[in-house]
């Protein structure tokens, strides 16, 4: 072959490869965009499956996390024993979920039984706001007891529960074959990867998600339970019945940002004023609790966190209304471990890194590499 015949085949061959190399960035982009689209269907459409999962996988850090603390106490003794700490603090879980569910169900049953006493205490306030702003006392009775319906809200909290219980073998089962399985996931990853700097740089991703997680459940747990038993004290001063059920509502919901402070305010608050009748402990229980809701909140929890969590407010709350119009109250629970994750994988990929400073607070992620 000359040396033209060469160069005409050279010329030749970049001309077949050139579409090749074009139409790649167009091929990736379709392929991105298909399997986002992909992954947003599978998660709305299959809730039922993903949710349990995801509640197995949260409460599974969690347990790890508290299997950690057991291992602490009693090493130093008798060695790190990790089946035994593990055991213990799976059984730890257990009984707190029951305890829970008891609290809920009596407590709530007991309320419901006392409807009648609080319809009269709303009839009393009617009375006194018609008085005030001069409106036909039954119209506004139409009116509030058209929308409002304690009974209901109380039989909305039970069905929740009784949901919550029906799921709980499920999420029970799932916890239990991933702390079986656990002590397997790193011969798994060595069989899957055989390339050793890679595979360093997935189990850096894994730990850091492991850590990350384990640290945002252990400070929401402490800034929960903060916020619960100071809450659970001025209502025990105030008066109110059921405070311990109310300091158990306001612990749980204070694990949904920002929303759920605001509902955990409100809702002991109007039981305080439907117990009374008076609009005196009304207010004190909604500028004592509203306060150490904003205190906590604002002043305590962004100081324990700032070293752990790098996501932006408003990225927060936006994965707070996502979640929860695609997974419920479930979907609120769970939005922020969910979006901490994505951001630690996004950050270790060169290609997704600028959308992981995005969801960051600084706009400044470290990766794998980096730590």
């Amino acid at each position: 072959m000359t040396d033209s015949e060469q160069v005409a085949g050279r010329s030749a061959s970049g001309e077949d490869r050139a579409p090749e190399i074009q139409e790649r960035p167009l091929t990736k982009a379709f392929l991105v965009s298909g399997l986002i689209l992909f992954s947003v269907v599978l998660v709305a459409y299959g809730s039922n499956v993903l949710i349990p999962l995801a509640v197995a996988l949260l409460v599974w850090f969690f347990i790890n996390a508290l299997a950690k603390a057991y291992r602490q106490l009693w090493s130093k003794w008798f060695g790190p024993m990790t089946g035994l700490s593990i055991v213990l603090a799976l059984l730890t879980m257990v009984a707190a979920s029951l305890f829970a569910l008891d609290v809920v169900i009596s407590n709530v049953s007991t309320m419901r039984a006392s409807s009648a006493d609080f319809e009269r205490s709303l009839t009393i306030l009617l009375d006194k706001l018609a008085a005030f702003t001069g409106v036909d006392q039954e119209q506004i009775m139409d009116e509030v007891f058209g929308q409002f319906g304690l009974g209901q809200l109380l039989s909305s909290i039970v069905s929740a529960t009784t949901s919550f219980a029906n799921s709980f073998a499920v999420v029970f089962i799932y916890v239990v074959f991933l702390l079986i399985e656990q002590k397997f996931f790193d011969l798994k990853l060595n069989a899957i990867v055989r390339d050793e700097k890679r595979r360093e740089q997935i189990r850096g991703i894994l730990e850091r998600i492991g850590h990350d997680v384990q640290s945002y459940l252990w400070i929401m747990a402490f800034v929960s339970m903060l916020t619960a038993g100071l809450s659970y004290l001025v209502m025990v001063l105030v008066g109110v019945n059921h405070a311990a059920f109310w300091a158990f509502l306001i612990l749980i919901l204070n694990f949904i940002p920002t929303i759920g402070s605001i509902i955990g305010t409100a809702l002991p608050s109007l039981y305080g004023l439907l117990q009374f009748g008076e609009f005196g402990p009304f207010l004190v229980l909604l500028a004592a609790i509203g306060t150490i809701q904003f205190l906590v909140g604002n002043v305590l929890q962004p100081r324990l966190s700032a070293k752990t969590l790098n996501l932006s407010q408003f990225v927060v709350i936006l994965s707070l209304f996502v979640w929860g119009a695609m997974w419920g109250i479930a979907g609120m629970f769970l939005a922020v471990p969910i979006t901490v994750i994505l951001m630690i994988i996004l950050s270790n990929f060169p290609s997704t890194k600028p959308v992981a400073a995005l969801l960051s607070e600084t706009g400044e992620v470290d990766t794998d590499s980096d730590s």
